[in-house]
């Protein structure tokens, strides 16, 4: 009977750019997985291609052979390791499981900050979902993701591969892209990093291979098509996360505020890498030192001090949209006035007062959407709450119809000046398909006791289904319309 083997012990990491690599030795199918761990340095690295993947549960462990020693990784790092071992020759890899000594946490806070540049001088970026299903979904949902790729490509005028071949295409993907798409490595916060530091980039699931960017055009279709993605059942999948990813504006954010922000619904197993998995991102200047990722100081001590600046404008819509800069502030001119207390881990706001609420009418942004205008119980929901909303801007203002400066104003408030590409849009553009969709959803009495007779015929070629957009397939938090 084989003697246990010894618990792995790391050599310290001689230098700052120093980092270490893992040659997977080859091996057959049923062979343990063995490995080394290389020292090198940026003076003189070698080729080597790096591993993203989602942890799993911490306590759920496979055995890995290191040298004449052994460690224990994940379950899904182990099965990764398993799939891309080569049969006949070694195989060079990064995986921070293994190559960062995890209980060292003056060595983790300065890998870290080498992470983007290991990601970015791999070979390629290997994303690992883990294995194939027992019913052997990957390799179709990966075809299936190919060829909507190529649709929707074709569709943008782009040379793409012939379609004809599969007849009924969402009905027969549905169920395995549903499987594909509820993995949570999307919702990972350090595939964000890695995801976006190499353009090599390719998913495995199983045997399956395919490129990163066409499961995330996959995703940012199945999203927007809000009436198709919830009628078959995708609105709990990770669509959302596998689409904005890899967006500019995740990769080239505006501020340090603003990446926070757009990345607020992603997870991490320890919650200090929320902030530390996002730093190699930016280009910092300010507070570059409070950033500098330090795992011996508390969770509450790395969220204080991660933000230097309280003061940098933020999106004016909620986290789940993405709105682009408006040309006014909620403030106007009025300078922010801000502090911390450090001994209490207070912050404390200075505001002033705009104007007194007197009337509100809760809704979420959801109803804007395509999937709730399109079926007949959405419509009839819909119709109730918008409603509701007149009756209560008719308490308010105790006349009807409406002005044209209230319609453009709850038109404003309800698209945030925005029109359906996110720009700044004209108030003129917003009333008129405003006007337009509250015609498609309301019975003509109630459409004709609010709308001024001269906007309706102005609205006459609007376009109603574009008021309000873009609605993605998730739920969104209530949210409520007030009067002053």
């Amino acid at each position: 009977m084989a003697q246990p083997l010894e618990t792995y012990q790391y050599d310290i990491v001689s230098t700052q750019s120093s980092f270490r690599v893992l040659e997977l030795l080859p091996g057959q199918e049923g062979d343990p997985v063995s490995c080394l761990l290389l020292p090198v340095d940026w003076s003189n690295p070698l080729e080597y291609e790096a591993i993203s993947y989602a942890w799993g549960d911490a306590r759920d462990t496979e055995r890995v052979i290191c040298g004449e020693e052994e460690l224990e990784v994940s379950r899904i790092l182990h099965s990764g390791l398993k799939h891309l071992r080569l049969q006949d020759r070694s195989r060079f890899l990064w995986a921070d499981a293994i190559c960062i000594n995890q209980s060292n946490n003056p060595e983790r806070s300065s890998q870290v900050i080498q992470m983007l540049r290991i990601y970015q001088t791999a070979k390629a970026v290997l994303v690992w979902l883990g294995p194939d299903s027992e019913e052997k979904h990957a390799q179709c949902a990966i075809d299936s993701i190919r060829t909507i790729a190529d649709f929707l490509c074709q569709k943008a005028d782009i040379s793409v591969s012939d379609l004809s071949s599969i007849s009924n295409i969402y009905q027969e993907v549905v169920f395995k892209n549903l499987w594909f798409y509820s993995h949570s490595y999307f919702t990972r916060v350090w595939a964000v990093q890695e995801t976006n530091a190499n353009k090599a980039r390719f998913l495995h699931c199983g045997h399956a291979v395919i490129e990163w960017d066409l499961v995330a055009l996959v995703a940012g279709y199945i999203i927007m098509e809000t009436a198709f993605s919830k009628s078959i059942g995708f609105t709990k999948a990770k669509c959302w996360w596998a689409a904005i990813m890899t967006t500019e504006r995740i990769r080239q954010p505006k501020n340090w505020l603003f990446m926070l922000y757009l990345t607020s619904n992603f997870a991490s197993t320890d919650s200090r890498d929320r902030i530390y998995g996002l730093r190699g991102l930016m280009n910092l200047s300010g507070g570059v030192k409070l950033l500098y990722p330090n795992y011996e100081k508390s969770n509450i001590e790395v969220y204080r001090d991660s933000i230097p600046r309280w003061d940098r404008p933020m999106l004016f819509r909620n986290p789940f949209r993405f709105g682009k800069v408006l040309p006014w502030t909620p403030a106007g001119k009025r300078k922010p006035v801000w502090s911390i207390d450090k001994s209490t881990n207070v912050l404390s706001l200075s505001g002033f007062v705009v104007d007194h609420i007197r009337y509100a009418a809760p809704y979420d942004e959801s109803i804007f959407g395509n999937a709730t205008i399109q079926s007949d119980k959405g419509n009839e929901h819909l119709k109730q709450i918008l409603q509701r909303i007149l009756a209560t801007i008719e308490e308010s203002q105790l006349q009807k119809p409406f002005s044209t400066s209230v319609l453009t104003a709850t038109a404003s408030s309800f698209s945030f000046g925005l029109d359906d590409k996110s720009d700044p849009a004209a108030e003129r553009h917003l009333l008129h398909n405003f006007v337009a969709y509250l015609k498609l959803v309301l019975d003509d009495e109630i459409y004709n006791k609010y709308r001024p007779a001269d906007v309706s015929d102005e609205a006459k070629h609007a376009n109603g289904l574009e008021f309000g957009k873009p609605v993605w397939d998730f739920t969104y938090p209530e949210s409520s319309f007030f009067l002053t």
